[in-house]
């Protein structure tokens, strides 16, 4: 994914796998068996992709499953709200960019969060930059109020291109 904002700047980013189990929230279900082994870094057979294959065959990890965890209630929001299809819409919204999670008591890293309002409420997709200067997805969330965007210094997206695992361009739009 790339981002050309209203001031010129831009933002690029790779959706991985492995960002997949916190995006939605999975981390926080750690009365699910399987959910706890991800967790524990000493036990490295339970990854991200194995998380995902496991749902996919509707295996040791379905909907059912995962909402009857007591901790569901934690990400239901999330949950909900995930989808391919909202990830896409976030390209085609506005952007915080220098993100100031002080003004709302917020422990989030991102540098970048791309917001669009939905029904009853925002979805989010936090960017964070890592010690080294490279971008990575750091959450995805649904709040009902707009604590996150008040008070933030918000870009327009006037150019958004998408790109094939490879780095081959899929798809490019330019809005006013």
């Amino acid at each position: 994914m790339r981002y050309e904002f209203s001031d010129g700047s831009e933002l690029s980013y790779k959706l991985k796998k492995r960002n997949f189990p916190h995006l939605i929230g999975l981390q926080k279900l750690i009365d699910i068996p399987l959910i706890s082994s991800f967790n524990d870094p000493t036990d490295p057979t339970v990854s991200a992709g194995f998380l995902i294959s496991r749902i996919r065959k509707q295996r040791f990890l379905t909907d059912a499953i995962i909402r009857t965890s007591i901790y569901f209630p934690l990400i239901q929001d999330r949950y909900d709200n995930f989808s391919r299809e909202n990830i896409l819409s976030l390209s085609y919204t506005d952007v915080i960019v220098n993100f100031n999670p002080c003004l709302i008591g917020s422990s989030l890293k991102s540098d970048y969060i791309l917001f669009e309002q939905r029904n009853v409420g925002y979805n989010h997709l936090g960017v964070a930059i890592d010690q080294v200067g490279n971008p990575y997805i750091e959450t995805f969330f649904f709040d009902q109020t707009d604590s996150y965007i008040k008070n933030q210094k918000i870009l327009h997206i006037t150019k958004t291109q998408i790109f094939d695992k490879n780095g081959t361009l899929y798809l490019e739009d330019t809005f006013c």
